[in-house]
């Protein structure tokens, strides 16, 4: 599969239910915050809500088959060890989150588009891991 374009990666691999956990998670969140579940709450959410919801995120995305196929952008390895990177970037107490809302909002989305998905989780990786 490595040799495979991305496009066919992620057409062959689809999300489909791999984010309910996540998004479960974070209607959950919302509730406990009294905040409405939409994309945007995001914006409404504590620095440490924000981050439980990050991760959350990371870990449904860790959790599908399609991270280890994809190649990373940022050295010779796979798109899932750049998302190990990203994860101790936002244990880190100087991380900014705006980097991360859009694959959030993305994620969030009703019917989201896989593609999309995937672009935004490389623009994140991208963004957040070249200071480490």
């Amino acid at each position: 599969m490595a040799d495979q374009p991305r496009s066919e990666i992620i057409k062959d691999n689809p999300i489909r239910k791999g984010l309910d956990t996540f998004r479960a998670s974070f209607s959950s969140i919302c509730e406990g915050a009294s905040v409405s579940y939409t994309p945007d709450a995001i914006q409404q959410l504590s620095q440490e809500d924000l981050q439980n919801v990050v991760l959350d995120l990371l870990f449904a995305l860790h959790n599908l088959p399609t991270i280890r196929f994809l190649q990373s952008k940022t050295g010779y390895s796979t798109l899932h060890n750049d998302l190990l990177k990203l994860n101790s970037a936002i244990s880190s107490s100087d991380f900014d989150f705006d980097r991360i809302k859009p694959l959030l909002k993305t994620a969030l989305t009703d019917n989201p588009n896989n593609t999309l998905i995937w672009d935004r989780v490389y623009k994140t990786v991208t963004k957040s891991t070249l200071f480490l």
